[in-house]
């Protein structure tokens, strides 16, 4: 009969990633004032639009917060104090093309700023986030093929639009994952 011990039964569990850009930083509604237009989530932003965006420099550093923001990363935390998942990070992107020069540094600022504790982590581009899950892990990415490609790693992802679609998907996945007492 094997036995299991409690740091085995922390390590099985899930690690939480949270996007950042329009999970709970507001990227799409700040990029869309500065360019005076919408685009819709998965429609490629014309490079003429992205050049007014990168064009301001600390666009990272100034985004507000995404509505919800404070309860997903809360209920992820309560997540990881109640031995639903074994540990919280954000795991966001550098721009394609490296040219905003401040979004490494901004984006570690803002996260330390609005959620003191959370260490941020890299792809280091949107389309290297899957190298970083385990089986179950969990991703929380507004971006379909970052989710695509987390689940073909083995993960469990959520293709994130609001907080409140988001926490029936949690709140499911996590019910399952709990250490026991």
């Amino acid at each position: 009969m094997t036995t299991f011990t409690t740091e085995d039964r922390i390590a099985a569990l899930p690690l939480i990633y949270l996007d950042m850009d329009d999970v709970v930083a507001d990227w799409m509604a700040t990029a869309r004032a500065i360019v005076n237009r919408n685009w819709e989530y998965g429609e490629r932003i014309p490079e003429s639009d992205w050049n007014k965006v990168k064009a301001k420099e600390r666009f990272y550093r100034d985004l507000p917060l995404k509505a919800g923001a404070h309860e997903l990363v809360q209920y992820c935390r309560d997540a990881v104090s109640n031995g639903q998942a074994r540990g919280l990070a954000f795991l966001t992107a550098l721009p394609h093309d490296d040219a905003v020069q401040f979004a490494a540094y901004d984006k570690v600022f803002w996260a330390h700023k609005h959620f003191e504790g959370i260490p941020v982590f890299f792809g280091p581009y949107s389309f290297d986030k899957y190298k970083h899950c385990r089986t179950g892990d969990i991703l929380i990415d507004d971006r379909h093929s970052n989710c695509a490609e987390w689940r073909s790693a083995g993960g469990q992802a959520h293709e994130y639009r609001t907080w409140e679609a988001c926490k029936p998907w949690l709140e499911q996945i996590l019910t399952a994952t709990k250490v026991a007492d």
